[in-house]
């Protein structure tokens, strides 16, 4: 029997750390706000824990990493090891140490290294706080705006209590908390559009406006404060893909590679919203056999006919460029490259 989508989303987060009750409920919150997203768009709130079978996209800024620490770092960078696309990106170069840090309020953060695509964001922060005892924090998250060169909001991740100036176009987002030492924690993010690009993020801002703390003593401890952080990606390289012949029951509206993600859209003849599970089954595999599975969906309903979005881990470095998608029930939709 089939997992559900629900239960397949818990086992997930579960796996990822063991959480005190507190947070878990916070993570439940937002989980349930993940799982309507795949249906209508909604306001974000603060927090948005994904897994493999939810919404994610990526961030950027640097200077390519040069020295053992920087090395160090990005080891240990968003588990990426996990993900073939960004994986596959990182080896050739893509993910970037920057070692930037900003204070305010007794707390320093540094961002230390990011990637970026049409997709997916991804960065990693060390914080550093002054008065609380690094061994008394469970877990943390940040509360962020990002805004494009001219100043306008691009999206922002933040409390329901703060107004939103941007609709946005995050799908999801994952954070994940790391203890580097009994001095200093590391904080993970991933973002990810399903549906559009990310706009440019050249000489963008992202500024961290809270940094929220589960303690074992004090439960949650808020700081707010102002962390900016000016964002100079790496250039967002993409390559369209057609379908090389016509599949009855679906039609191909575009497929995008880029730097560690394969964007696809395309429309189905047929209404799929009773099975959810089944749009990460949906394997992109290529010409040597091996399968990849979405990292994220948008899924919407029209006259009868569903309308998906999903994000692929697979990278513009593979080298295999002719693929295809199986979807359940259908013929083999063949990709081939355009150029």
């Amino acid at each position: 029997m089939k997992k559900s989508l629900d239960n397949r989303l818990h086992e997930e987060m579960n796996r990822e750390q063991e959480l005190p009750e507190i947070v878990q409920k916070v993570f439940d919150r937002s989980y349930e706000e993940i799982r309507s997203k795949t249906t209508k768009k909604i306001k974000k709130r603060w927090l948005k824990p994904i897994s493999a079978a939810a919404a994610c996209a990526v961030l950027a800024s640097g200077v390519i990493l040069s020295n053992d620490t920087a090395m160090a770092k990005l080891k240990a960078f968003l588990g990426f090891q996990e993900d073939a696309g960004i994986e596959l990106a990182s080896q050739n170069g893509e993910v970037q140490y920057v070692g930037v840090s900003q204070s305010s309020q007794d707390v320093t953060v540094t961002l230390e290294n990011t990637f970026a695509d049409a997709y997916r964001v991804g960065l990693q922060m060390e914080i550093l706080p002054k008065d609380i005892d690094i061994n008394n924090i469970q877990d943390a998250r940040i509360e962020f705006r990002i805004y494009d060169s001219t100043g306008k909001e691009i999206d922002a991740l933040v409390s329901d209590t703060k107004p939103l100036k941007s609709p946005g176009i995050m799908g999801g987002a994952e954070m994940k908390m790391l203890k580097e030492s009994n001095q200093s924690i590391i904080l993970e993010l991933l973002l990810q559009s399903n549906k559009l690009a990310w706009p440019s993020l050249n000489n963008a801002q992202l500024v961290i406006e809270t940094v929220h703390f589960y303690t074992e003593k004090e439960g949650i401890v808020t700081i707010n404060g102002e962390w900016p952080f000016t964002l100079t990606p790496t250039k967002v390289v993409t390559q369209s893909f057609e379908a090389e012949k016509a599949v009855e029951g679906i039609q191909l509206q575009s497929a995008t590679l880029t730097n560690g993600s394969m964007h696809v859209s395309l429309m189905v003849d047929a209404d799929l919203h009773e099975d959810e599970n089944q749009f990460f089954e949906w394997a992109l595999t290529n010409e040597k056999g091996e399968a990849f599975y979405a990292r994220g969906a948008n899924i919407e309903l029209k006259d009868g006919k569903t309308f998906v979005n999903l994000v692929y881990p697979y990278s513009i470095w593979n080298k295999e460029k002719q693929i295809s998608l199986n979807i359940k029930g259908y013929e083999e939709l063949i990709l081939i490259s355009k150029e």
